[in-house]
């Protein structure tokens, strides 16, 4: 098999002590790439809150339950003085944003994009600057912006 990948003179060159080393760094990198998510979010314990804001602006916060029946709630925003409705659905630890209107975000890519339960996740509509985003109790003292990730 090595004939036909062209890997013989590379074989030759590395010594067992290389393999090891290169499959050592190849599996620390494929861990890393699963495990920065939640080193950048910190552990959180307790209750967690979901946050939404409109251009960095919070305008409404709930406690995130884990109940196994669906709740919908109701939040109300202003975008260039006229009022709108946002809902969210909450079930089970997780949260999701319903469909906003038309008239303000076209396209419904923030209702695509899902159930989020963990702190380093957000959903976003972009046209508004309207976030959804999780918070823990328990504050991360890192310096790093998670809304960067």
């Amino acid at each position: 098999m090595t004939k036909k990948l062209g890997l013989n003179k590379l074989n030759q060159l590395m010594t067992v002590a290389d393999k090891i080393v290169a499959l050592i760094v190849l599996s620390v990198s494929i861990m890393l790439i699963f495990l920065t998510p939640k080193i950048i979010a910190g552990e959180t314990s307790g209750a967690k809150e979901v946050v939404v804001t409109l251009d960095q602006q919070e305008i409404a916060r709930y406690p995130l339950t884990n109940n196994q029946q669906l709740k919908r709630i109701k939040f109300e925003f202003t975008i260039k003085g006229k009022e709108y409705q946002g809902v969210l659905r909450m079930k089970e630890g997780k949260v999701r944003l319903e469909r906003l209107s038309s008239e303000i975000s076209p396209l419904p890519i923030h209702a695509q994009m899902g159930w989020i339960s963990k702190p380093y996740e957000m959903i976003v509509s972009m046209p508004v600057k309207l976030t959804v985003t999780i918070e823990g109790q328990k504050k991360s003292k890192q310096s790093v912006d998670i809304r960067t990730f």
